[in-house]
Formats: C-alpha cells, structure tokens, sequence
C-alpha cells in the first residue's frame, strides 16, 4: 500500500475553490500522467493515465467512482484499475484556515532513500513545470481556506511488492503537485473584487 496526505493553504475563498473542483474537467489536466478523461455518469469516470515509474513506462486506466460528496467541503472517491490490477481512494477536504501558517500533516516516516526520491521527483516535475512552487500564505483574521489531499493506491498481483515499492515516493509529489497547481491556477485569476478595485 502506498499512500500520500497532503495539506496547503490559500488565501482564496471555500467557494471559489469549490466552484472550480467540483467539475474535474476543469483540473483534470493537473494529475500527474494525465491522458485523457471520460464522464460516464454523475459519479463514474474513466481516467487514463501514463505512468513512469523508473524504467517501466504503462498506460493506466483507472475507473473512479465518487463516493463521498459534501459540497463546499468534501469529495472522496475510489480507484478501481482497468488493466492493471490496482485499487485505492482518496478525498479531497476544504475547511476554513485559522489565523497564522497552517500546521503540516506528518507524513508516515520514510527512510532516507524515499526521502531523497521523493526530492527527485519534486525536483523532476519543477523541470517539467507540473509543479509550480507556492510558499504557505501567512492568513491574517482567520481568512482563506486549508485544502488537504489523501491518496492511497493498492497494487495487486504478483508483481505487487516491487511496483508498491517503486510507487511509494511518487505518492507525496504528486499530491503536493495537484494541489498547488489547482490553486497557482486559481490565485493568477483576477478576482471579481480585484477586477472592480483595478479600473
């Protein structure tokens, strides 16, 4: 089992975060190996995705159910693999940020190997410009909003132990990843206020 939380903070409002990732057309494009998507119904959709994991370079494609959905706070969902034999979940929380820097999720500890691939990673997708850096926002009077994203992946089969292996540190980048390349997009709109104060 692999698995990644990661939580940030923006100085954007609930809803306006909200308004963007309830359509995943919108986002979609932020996923670490995005391909392609299909909406097969409200809470059903087909993901394909290119994975490149050291020398092995697959073509996943991934059922996602949504099984959660509290507007303006919660969705969560389930991974189902098409044609890899790979589970998992994940969900994506919104809550009010308190005043001051927001405090890190720990992650599970990992080793030093892990540590430094999951540097590698980081460092590959900034070359790659998939994930743009954005410093925590210092929120005064309690304003802006905490995002937190978990994932958790299952591979099955025999070769299951060397791809959970392989997998482990892309976990935490991709997930760091998403998040601030969903609010880097959502921070350089003008606003409706700001839009007003500029003319």
């Amino acid at each position: 089992m692999a698995e990644a939380e990661y939580t940030t903070t923006a100085r954007l409002p609930i809803e306006t975060i909200w308004a963007f990732v309830e359509d995943m057309d919108h986002w979609a494009r932020f996923v670490t190996g995005y391909q392609s998507h299909e909406k097969k119904s409200q809470t059903e959709s087909l993901w394909t995705l290119k994975g490149d994991v050291g020398v092995l370079q697959r073509r996943l494609v991934f059922q996602v159910e949504i099984t959660e959905w509290s507007p303006g706070k919660r969705a969560g969902f389930r991974l189902k693999g098409v044609n890899e034999p790979m589970s998992g979940e994940g969900v994506f929380t919104l809550e009010p940020a308190g005043g001051g820097l927001p405090v890190p999720v720990a992650p599970p500890k990992a080793g030093a190997i892990q540590r430094f691939f999951e540097a590698l990673v980081r460092g590959v997708l900034r070359l790659l410009g998939r994930a743009p850096r954005r410093e925590p926002v210092q929120l005064a009077g309690g304003a802006g909003t905490q995002v937190s994203f978990r994932l958790r992946l299952d591979p099955g089969g025999p070769m299951a132990p060397m791809i959970n292996a392989m997998i482990k540190p892309l976990m935490l980048p991709a997930a760091e990843s998403l998040a601030n390349q969903i609010l880097a997009h959502l921070e350089a709109q003008p606003r409706e206020g700001q839009q007003g104060a500029a003319r």
